[in-house]
């Protein structure tokens, strides 16, 4: 399995992952599940075709199944700027599929949306995650994320808790 960049043609497999990912774990987005099913096939396509954003997906393998495909994806992440943090990118909607866990896929995305983020000169690459989501904290600690001590809510109406965590990347 390889970690590759999605096309701006591939909408319908990103909407599908993306919404396959607010099922499974779905306090560990800051959208939810009815937001993102709302979004037209417009913003979908808008989204992969930003100059300032990457979306990195793992297909499985097995088949083909439109451009640059082969199989069902299991993992994603996106990379683009952090919003409240002029200059700092941000990994974002990082999600495996519970079957493709432990396989190195989350650490590959990871090296996928940090390869990104130099290339586009960016300084540091952060990410907010639910205090809760102890594999998740494991995993970005292990690539080199530390905790920069900020607390936030997940989302409005939500009880979850965001820890903030960045790495250099010069």
């Amino acid at each position: 399995m390889q970690v590759r960049r999605l096309g701006s043609d591939e909408w319908e497999r990103f909407r599908s992952v993306r919404l396959r990912a607010l099922a499974d774990a779905p306090d560990a987005f800051g959208a939810t599940f009815d937001e993102e099913t709302a979004l037209t096939e417009a913003d979908w396509r808008r989204r992969l075709e930003s100059a300032d954003r990457a979306v990195f997906v793992v297909d499985d393998g097995a088949g083909a199944d439109g451009p640059g495909a082969t199989g069902e994806v299991v993992a994603l992440a996106t990379g683009g700027p952090a919003p409240d943090y002029p200059g700092v990118a941000a990994l974002y909607g990082m999600w495996v599929a519970p079957g493709a866990r432990g396989q190195g896929l989350g650490i590959a995305l990871i090296d996928a949306v940090k390869a990104w983020a130099l290339a586009a000169g960016f300084p540091v690459l952060g990410l907010g995650v639910t205090t809760t989501n102890a594999p998740a904290i494991a995993l970005y600690e292990r690539a080199g994320f530390r905790d920069r001590g900020e607390r936030y809510p997940l989302r409005d109406g939500s009880d979850a808790t965001i820890q903030i965590m960045a790495m250099p990347l010069t």
